[in-house]
């Protein structure tokens, strides 16, 4: 392979020093953020970035399309003074054309979210030295993706080598100086879940070995008490705009924009003094407009872990005694009903044993906790998806395999730690572990996701017993059944949207079983946010309980997604969706139905021979 570099090139020279502080950064800030570095992880991540321009959304394809650029770009720079094969360098430059068409779209649409960001910073009150911070950052991105842009193009044409070194050379720099660190940050946190909440203390291990009340804190009141993710997390954000793009709260004019509450903390922590109260920066409202649905986090492509941070400031508001009545009156019936409706506990699922589903302290031999949930055990509208369920599970001649806790069965603790009460939270998750326990449970039935995903995520972090406890939701277990030939399904007719809730697409992953079963007795629509990338029903964060500022009710917001589709009726598997839904298509006046997916299959089944 020849060489025709001359000596007095310095461009190319140029590109080779800018890719030194690019792999300098890169050690520098991994060091800092103690990121561990194998080969190994640096497959994974490739698979990640891969995975995201193949399937992820439209801001995850964008972010994976520039990553790959930067790559192939500098590689091309690298290859110039190489007599390289004529055939390897035009495959190279074959394989450049689609990452162009990529980048113009990522460039459009970061001037497009440019303006989108200076309307939310004015609406939000910012004044006009943090908007010049957001529109530097954000034009330094756009350039970034321009000079990448035209790098490429030029990499088509020979004589036109050192301009393209130049453009790599200055876009490298750049890349070392502001972008090296968000993607180490993204390095280390790409495999971590998005529930992943930061553990403050553990009741369990403080009663067996006590310590001075005033020492156990579930909040943050100082920068410095935020931990080294969190404060990793503000350094990172560089105001890409995917999170505000994503919010449902920004969407509907509520004062909460995941990109700026970041921004506002960053520029706190960037003044150096740590002891500083985080609540000077950001504001209640913005906290409490939080529905908790991750989809900044799930959008954020350098890694920010947006949740963490606002969980924390809610936990110190909740210390603070810092709540409306709505807030108090939740956590007073959670402290005193052990449900979050107030209602007696007493008798509180002995409905569901005149429909003939045994108690786990009568049933023998049972192989599935039916976890009624707070919801569906007193709501009556929710109640509508347990009967449906039994009616189903009767019919697959399971019967006999499912049981409830009845009146032993209380609160999951979802809404006491989204609200911020993670004491509260966790008097909840260990007597329910006893019980758990106590009755050998190894495998749970939920129609509720915040349940689902509170048994899967959140207990697990407190008792690594709960690890062998399987756990479905209604879609999964109803699809498993059919897949075994327990369950015989027909069309009924219906033309159905399908609404995703937050926690059992996004948060869980579970996307797939509810279309299976769906597509087979009705007509399936799709609103366009949908799966992983659905859009909030408002309710999430025990946002369910109180109310914030808003242009318009999120809830109103989806319910206008769905009918887009030009779908009669609306299928959900949440008994929060459905609440919320129901009600926004009540008060809109729409021409809908809203049911739970357990409602649509009951309608659609028929009796069929048990296997066993």
């Amino acid at each position: 392979m020849g060489v025709y570099l001359p000596l007095y090139d310095f461009t190319y020279y140029s590109v080779i020093i800018s890719v030194f502080l690019i792999v300098v950064s890169f050690f520098f800030w991994a060091k800092r953020f103690s990121v561990k570095i194998n080969i190994g992880r640096f497959a994974s991540l490739v698979k990640f970035e891969s995975r995201r321009l193949v399937k992820g959304p439209l801001t995850d394809r964008m972010d994976a399309t520039i990553a790959g650029s930067l790559l192939l770009s500098t590689l091309l720079a690298l290859l110039n003074p190489f007599s390289v094969p004529t055939v390897l360098r035009y495959s190279l430059l074959a394989v450049s054309l689609p990452f162009v068409a990529g980048l113009g779209v990522a460039f459009w649409w970061k001037l497009g979210r440019a303006r989108s960001s200076k309307n939310t910073g004015k609406y939000l009150g910012k004044d006009k030295e943090f908007q010049a911070r957001s529109e530097t950052l954000q034009a330094l991105l756009t350039l970034v993706i321009g000079l990448t842009m035209a790098q490429l193009i030029l990499e088509w044409f020979s004589k036109f080598d050192y301009a393209s070194n130049i453009l790599n050379a200055a876009r490298n720099i750049l890349v070392a100086v502001y972008y090296v660190k968000p993607s180490t940050n993204l390095f280390k946190n790409f495999q971590r879940h998005i529930s992943e909440l930061r553990l403050p203390f553990n009741i369990e291990e403080i009663q067996k070995n006590p310590v001075p009340a005033g020492e156990i804190k579930a909040g943050v009141s100082k920068l410095s008490g935020f931990n080294r993710l969190e404060l990793a997390s503000m350094d990172s954000c560089v105001e890409i705009g995917a999170c505000e793009a994503a919010c449902p709260a920004t969407a509907v004019g509520r004062p909460l924009s995941p990109r700026v509450l970041i921004r506002e903390l960053a520029i706190q922590k960037s003044q150096g003094n740590m002891d500083a109260n985080p609540m000077d920066a950001v504001n209640e409202d913005e906290l409490w407009s939080c529905t908790t649905c991750a989809a900044c986090v799930n959008s954020c492509p350098v890694g920010v872990k947006h949740l963490d941070i606002i969980t924390d400031l809610r936990r110190n508001l909740v210390e603070s005694n810092k709540l409306d009545k709505n807030k108090s009156a939740l956590l007073g019936n959670l402290y005193q009903k052990r449900n979050s409706l107030g209602v007696s506990n007493s008798d509180r699922n002995k409905w569901i044993t005149d429909m003939g589903v045994n108690l786990v302290s009568e049933a023998k031999g049972f192989e599935y906790l039916l976890w009624v949930g707070c919801m569906a055990s007193f709501d009556p509208n929710a109640k509508k998806s347990i009967v449906s369920l039994v009616s189903l599970i009767k019919q697959a001649g399971m019967l006999d395999k499912v049981a409830i806790i009845g009146g032993e069965e209380s609160c999951c603790g979802d809404p006491a730690r989204r609200i911020g009460d993670e004491a509260l939270f966790q008097d909840f998750a260990f007597n329910n572990i006893k019980i758990f326990k106590k009755y050998g449970v190894t495998n749970m039935l939920l129609v509720c996701p915040h349940g689902c995903n509170v048994f899967s995520n959140d207990y697990t972090k407190l008792d690594d017993w709960m690890k062998n406890v399987k756990v479905y939701h209604e879609a999964e277990f109803l699809d498993k059944l059919k897949k075994e030939g327990r369950l015989k399904l027909k069309e009924t007719g219906k033309d159905l949207a399908i609404h995703d809730p937050c926690y059992l697409s996004r948060y869980n992953g579970v996307t797939q079983p509810q279309r299976s079963l769906l597509s087979g007795v009705a007509k399936v629509s799709e609103p366009h946010l949908h799966g992983k990338e659905t859009f909030c029903c408002g309710a999430g964060g025990a946002n369910y309980w109180y109310q914030v500022p808003e242009k318009k009710r999120i809830s109103h917001e989806r319910v206008d997604q769905l009918v887009e589709t030009g779908a009669k009726d609306i299928v959900t598997m949440c008994p929060f969706c459905n609440s919320m839904l129901k009600d926004a298509v009540n008060t809109m006046s729409k021409d809908s139905n809203v049911y739970d997916i357990a409602e649509v299959l009951q309608a659609s089944s028929e009796k069929t021979v048990p296997t066993r």
